[in-house]
């Protein structure tokens, strides 16, 4: 992805000692670039089990509610 951006940097500044340490940069932000990436593939799992478990939870809590009854403004008029 960033290598695109360098293309023919080194033949069109052949000589400079900027074009080493540019490669360096280039290097450095490529391998930042790919531990974050492998991040965020693990946190996709990772977020992917909690939602799971929080829906199955919801769903359970929503279940155990549904035989109770609560009274409201009807009941007390009785």
């Amino acid at each position: 992805m960033l290598g695109r951006g360098h293309e023919g940097v080194e033949a069109g500044a052949a000589g400079l000692s900027s074009v080493a340490a540019l490669k360096g940069v280039l290097t450095s932000w490529e391998e930042r670039l790919q531990a974050v990436r492998d991040e965020c593939e693990q946190l996709k799992g990772n977020l992917l089990t909690v939602a799971r478990e929080m829906g199955e939870s919801e769903t359970g809590a929503k279940s155990s509610f549904e035989g109770v009854r609560v009274p409201g403004k009807a009941d007390e008029k009785r």
